[in-house]
């Protein structure tokens, strides 16, 4: 279990920083944020250590530094996506949220439908932000638009700290 929560279109640390306080208990391993550099979002996660101990730290940049992801859940079918990613990316960590980066760039979007598992994630690949949940529902992720921005958390107490009006991203 991990916490993940964020902002996109602008960069507001603060409320970020708010956020995560809220979710510490779903991840007291380890703290990570990433400020977009042009200053068009925020990513913020709190880390449980479940894979990759020792190296899972979160966010997770793919080897040009021009994506970043956070990751709440696990990806049952890592292991076997790895071979062929392996092939064409270097991958930095033994974590299932690195492979569903690298299957992002290979795939875009179309890659969430090769995922299986319990799942709620957030990529910025360059000026473009996505967000995604496994087609269960098992890992919620909240939403909202608040002062033309878009606001999310994989928990419902993180995110009503921000803004009013919430919903939950549907399957």
């Amino acid at each position: 279990m991990c916490g993940i929560a964020g902002i996109w279109r602008t960069s507001q640390q603060e409320s970020i920083e708010t956020m995560m306080g809220a979710l510490i208990y779903r991840g007291p391993d380890a703290r990570g944020m990433f400020i977009v550099p042009n200053g068009s979002g925020i990513l913020g996660h709190q880390r449980l250590s479940i894979i990759d101990p020792e190296g899972g730290d979160q966010r997770i940049y793919s080897i040009d530094q021009g994506k970043a992801i956070i990751g709440n859940g696990e990806i049952y079918n890592y292991s076997p996506l790895l071979p062929e990613l392996q092939q064409k990316y270097q991958f930095l960590t033994k974590s299932d949220t690195e492979v569903i980066l690298y299957l992002y760039e290979d795939r875009k979007i179309t890659a969430i439908k090769e995922l299986d598992g319990m799942f709620a994630f957030a990529i910025v690949d360059k000026n473009t932000f996505i967000a995604a949940r496994d087609p269960i529902g098992i890992k919620p992720l909240f939403y909202s638009e608040k002062d033309g921005n878009f606001w999310f958390a994989s928990e419902l107490k993180a995110i009503t700290k921000i803004c009013d009006k919430v919903e939950e991203l549907p399957l």
